[in-house]
């Protein structure tokens, strides 16, 4: 794998397929994209060159991917024409799959109609995931003037009973958005923890996020601590359900509990991170901000929870230097002020 990726970042002379050498032009694609995926971490450039050359040729799996790089902003920009191109052609290619993929970007783009078209032919496919996200869009809403809310809770609690792994997550994150619905979970919730236990992390996620914001007798602080550490669980969900675990376990302690967890956050996760601490406390907030403002040379005063003078003159001083004057004229403590900053931290930490 070495050979190949050092080849395709020096150019080599002789090639068969586009885009890939002679030496593997007759490598399974299969194989292809197993190891571009093994070495999309380190070699994320030259991954994603191996996968565009064998979605070029045929292989579905490897436009999925590319459609949900393109969407995530994995190894380049997000670009969600890139996304629907990339997905279109997994389908066209035999991917049903990637038509539940190809509806969350319409959603996302708010094409109401185009989502509705993708996923009643994911559905058509019989594909249950399919059935789950449209039920999902219709009870949140997401599907805008087309949604209906008759079709939402009620067909995903049928497929969360069904032991649909879909219709079970999406249920519970339905009745995080809508608190006025009262639906029966306790079997769902048994059969969450069941897949948690047989190690599916996804399962973690949807019942960590259920229990922080329903308040459900289950979701203990010890229960959700345990959740908390299961293996494979985002960065994202780590950082932002162990913030707001540590606010319910001791919160006159988040201050101290925040700043590491924040400041331990992956680059790609931090901004997010501080925006949580931010609406959790304020004061936590001001704390991590001078640290890092501190650590980039700038002259934020002694260090305090409390906003001061010397700390506003470098948060402005900061936001110039970055080119977020705009919004940070609405005050360091304003939602948008605090968004900018947190993004521009973030970026800079990733330049380092």
């Amino acid at each position: 794998m070495f050979h190949m990726l050092k080849c395709l970042a020096v150019g080599c002379a002789a090639v068969g397929v586009i885009g890939l050498p002679q030496a593997y032009a007759e490598t399974p694609p299969k194989t292809l994209y197993n190891e571009a995926m093994a070495s999309l971490e380190d070699a994320p450039k030259e991954a994603i060159d191996i996968l565009q050359s064998i979605c070029t040729h045929g292989y579905a799996r490897a436009c999925d991917r590319l459609g949900y790089f393109s969407f995530k902003g994995i190894g380049g920009d997000q670009d969600t024409a890139q996304a629907i191109f990339y997905y279109n052609q997994a389908v066209e290619l035999g991917q049903s799959k990637s038509l539940v993929s190809l509806g969350k970007v319409h959603l996302s783009l708010q094409d109401y109609e185009a989502a509705q078209r993708s996923l009643l032919a994911a559905s058509a496919h019989d594909l249950q995931k399919g059935d789950a996200v449209l039920a999902w869009a219709h009870a949140t809403g997401r599907l805008g003037p087309l949604s209906d809310p008759r079709l939402g809770i009620p067909t995903l609690a049928e497929l969360a009973k069904a032991d649909s792994r879909d219709g079970q997550m999406l249920l519970l994150d339905a009745l995080t958005r809508d608190l006025s619905q009262r639906v029966d979970v306790t079997d769902t919730l048994t059969q969450l923890h069941a897949r948690h236990a047989d190690g599916d992390p996804k399962a973690a996620e949807a019942l960590l996020k259920y229990y922080r914001v329903v308040g459900h007798a289950r979701g203990t602080l010890a229960t959700r601590d345990r959740l908390l550490q299961t293996e494979g669980l985002r960065a994202k969900i780590q950082v932002e359900e162990g913030l707001y675990l540590a606010r319910d376990q001791n919160p006159a302690q988040f201050w101290r509990a925040s700043e590491e967890i924040v400041r331990a956050a992956p680059n790609d996760v931090f901004g997010r991170g501080l925006s949580v601490a931010a609406k959790i406390n304020k004061n936590a907030y001001v704390r991590i901000v001078q640290m890092e403002l501190r650590d980039l040379g700038y002259a934020v005063g002694r260090a305090s929870p409390y906003m001061n003078r010397p700390l506003i003159r470098s948060i402005n001083a900061f936001c110039r230097d970055t080119g977020q004057e705009s919004a940070c004229l609405y005050g360091p403590l304003k939602s948008k002020s605090i968004k900018a900053v947190a993004g521009e931290l973030a970026q800079v930490r990733t330049e380092l």
